[in-house]
């Protein structure tokens, strides 16, 4: 991952290896790693639908999906959460459920300089977010997201205003601005005609012409009044859901890039450690089982039960876990366990092997 970190190797650093391969590499052991830690991939027509609306903040985002060479999102625990939707602007709500997801890893990789297409989404600005290079990959891991809140996730999402925006800020505009407009116009010619006759262009300026040029001016400094509050109204608005959407995002985001590994390969290791231990305890305390089947049956029933958790669990993984340790034994031709003292005592005894000074070499401290 060093290569496409986004603080990673200088640009002609990484020239000198095989990008392809690299990032083939990196993608196998990645999916390796999501896998063991049960995570599940959204697939690509919901990434590619995400955008738009967003009734949770009131807010509406613009995904550049077109300056992404790969997005790839992955999440694990889905539950449902009660997201309050405004109606009638702002007067009334309604509450409407959503899919809430327990962890959400984002994998994102920039298009590569020659797929940039001088990068049209940049508003002018030709630098990636966070300073990053082409071809560089972001990850970033997060908690307890709602489907509505994944837009977000993604780097360089941009706020734009939404129907209702429009109407609140442009029906007021379009209201004030036709009477000023409507006065604009002679104004301006009076106010012309005033400066040419100073400039020597036309002839005398009268003291009417002088009052009509001073109302003309006030009707001008008006309008720009006008244009300068509903400028700023937009403004205002857009970073106000820029913080709406900074602090909610800010307070679930867990780690970013290199960081994201060890999170990952910590809650993969977790992972297959519950394995063991629901399929020991299982058949230790149930007793043995006739078949992988009636054993995966047996614990998903009990986590249902206990925690009302609908989940697959991965029983041949565990047991073959099982059997690397030494923990499986035959009783009446079933799979069974072997007692939990054996058990222990295997695992001091692959404990005490993990590191062996005494058949280690000796090394002369001097040399």
């Amino acid at each position: 991952y060093a290569w496409f970190s986004p603080t990673g190797p200088h640009p002609v650093r990484r020239e000198t290896c095989d990008a392809d391969t690299a990032f083939s590499k990196l993608m196998t052991t990645f999916e390796s790693v999501m896998s063991r830690a049960n995570f599940v991939e959204l697939s690509q027509a919901e990434v590619a639908a995400l955008g738009g609306d967003h009734p949770q903040f009131d807010v509406k985002t613009r995904t550049p999906l077109e300056s992404y060479e790969t997005i790839r999102i992955f999440y694990r625990g889905c539950g449902t959460q009660t997201v309050k939707l405004a109606t009638a602007l702002g007067l009334r709500s309604k509450e409407i459920p959503q899919d809430s997801f327990d962890d959400v890893i984002v994998f994102v990789r920039f298009k590569q300089p020659g797929d940039m297409q001088r990068r049209r989404f940049l508003r002018g600005n030709d630098k990636l977010p966070g300073g990053a290079q082409p071809g560089s990959v972001m990850v970033k891991s997060f908690r307890s997201i709602a489907r509505i809140e994944l837009p977000m996730l993604l780097p360089d999402v941009q706020i734009v205003m939404s129907r209702k925006d429009a109407v609140l800020l442009g029906g007021p505009a379009v209201l004030g601005g036709i009477p000023i407009a409507l006065n604009l116009l002679p104004a301006l010619s009076v106010i012309l005609i005033v400066i040419g006759a100073y400039l020597g262009f036309s002839g005398q300026v009268t003291q009417d012409q002088l009052m009509k040029a001073v109302g003309a001016l006030s009707v001008v400094i008006g309008a720009g009044a006008f244009m300068w509050r509903q400028f700023s109204n937009y403004s205002y608005r857009k970073l106000k859901y820029q913080r709406k959407v900074a602090d909610n995002i800010y307070f679930k985001n867990i780690n970013n890039d290199a960081g994201v590994f060890e999170t990952l390969i910590s809650a993969a290791e977790d992972q297959e450690v519950k394995e063991v231990i629901l399929a020991y305890h299982s058949l230790l305390t149930a007793g043995p089982a006739a078949h992988a089947g009636e054993l995966d049956r047996r614990i998903e029933n009990w986590l249902k039960a206990t925690f009302q958790v609908d989940a697959d669990f991965e029983v041949g993984d565990a047991l073959s876990k099982l059997e690397g340790l030494g923990f499986l034994t035959q009783k009446d031709g079933k799979i069974a366990a072997v007692p939990l003292p054996d058990a222990l005592a295997r695992l001091d005894t692959l404990w005490d092997r993990l590191y062996d000074f005494t058949r280690a070499p000796h090394v002369n401290a001097a040399a």
